[in-house]
């Protein structure tokens, strides 16, 4: 199970990514999607609905934002 701020790791490497590449966010979408994980895997392990990381967006936003990401890997594979 996550330790609470375990998803500040992955929130962390999205800021630095950004910085160097002058918040070119497309190009950081990488550490965008492991955040989400981090925080999906949060929520799954402690059948929560509030955040215990103050880098984790509520549970429904990361529940949409991951439908997306499975969207678009399905997209992306055809």
């Amino acid at each position: 199970m996550p330790a609470p701020q375990d998803c500040q790791e992955e929130a962390c490497a999205i800021q630095s990514c950004l910085t160097k590449n002058n918040y070119n966010e497309s190009a950081c979408s990488s550490y965008v999607e492991a955040l989400y994980r981090c925080c999906q895997k949060m929520y799954e392990t402690t059948n929560d609905n509030e955040s215990k990381s103050t880098a984790c967006p509520i549970r429904s936003v990361v529940e949409r934002k991951m439908k997306r990401i499975e969207v678009e890997k399905g997209q992306n594979e055809q």
